[in-house]
């Protein structure tokens, strides 16, 4: 067995004063894996192995039971098309779509959209698509 020193402890046997926000029963699709769970730092990552997929650099994000979501897709080094399908939308493929130069942007209107925090996503002037 190893000695405290070896483990590098002592360590507090205690939670941080944090714990990471979990979110579950999702349905998210990174190139071609699926995942069901994300927390920010699982976000943060694959946002930056997008470069790397080769079966598609984007990220879509949907809740179980519902017909809202997300997705951006790596355009280039620092071009990135953020995709949002609307949580109530009339027209059936409608969607809003803007380009977005900045991948911690990107993270930030994600991890929104995750919590159903629209205040910026509703700040943006988006552009309506079709698909």
């Amino acid at each position: 067995m190893k000695t405290d020193e070896e483990l590098g402890a002592p360590w507090p046997d205690t939670l941080p004063a944090e714990a990471p926000v979990v979110f579950k029963d999702l349905d998210v699709e990174v190139g071609a894996r699926h995942l069901t769970t994300l927390t920010r730092d699982h976000l943060h990552y694959w946002l930056s192995k997008l470069r790397y997929l080769h079966r598609g650099p984007f990220i879509t994000l949907a809740r179980a039971n519902q017909a809202s979501s997300i997705q951006t897709y790596r355009n280039s080094e620092n071009d990135y098309l953020l995709e949002v399908h609307p949580r109530s939308s009339k027209v059936e493929y409608q969607c809003l779509s803007m380009t977005l130069n900045d991948v911690n942007e990107v993270e930030q209107l994600l991890w929104d959209w995750l919590q159903n925090n629209w205040q910026r996503l509703d700040a943006i002037a988006w552009e309506h698509c079709t698909l």
